[in-house]
């Protein structure tokens, strides 16, 4: 049981890699609540990458709603707030550069 997270390019290297965040070992209410929200989850990621700015948010808050400890939609409700107010550069991709080891 797996979600992918996002594409990040760690400092010193030229190409991004893939994190996945590993929910199995979680309590079962907590495994059940991310299967019920999968494809919900899959559609506003979709949004994001898209520059939906507007949607994407509203899709990751109700999952919020559902599951207030999922650190993941919050962080991606973040994000799509912060681009929207401040935009995003041309030729943006959704990965995250990360300056520190």
């Amino acid at each position: 049981m797996c979600r992918f997270v996002e594409r990040v390019r760690v400092k010193g290297k030229k190409s991004a890699v893939s994190v996945f965040k590993i929910y199995g070992a979680e309590t079962e209410q907590s495994i059940e609540l991310k299967q019920e929200t999968a494809t919900e989850f899959q559609r506003s990621r979709e949004l994001y990458f898209e520059q939906s700015f507007i949607k994407a948010p509203k899709i990751f808050n109700k999952i919020c709603e559902r599951h207030p400890q999922e650190k993941l939609a919050a962080m991606y409700c973040k994000r799509s707030l912060k681009n929207r107010m401040y935009g995003v550069a041309e030729g943006w991709s959704g990965i995250e550069a990360l300056d520190e080891k």
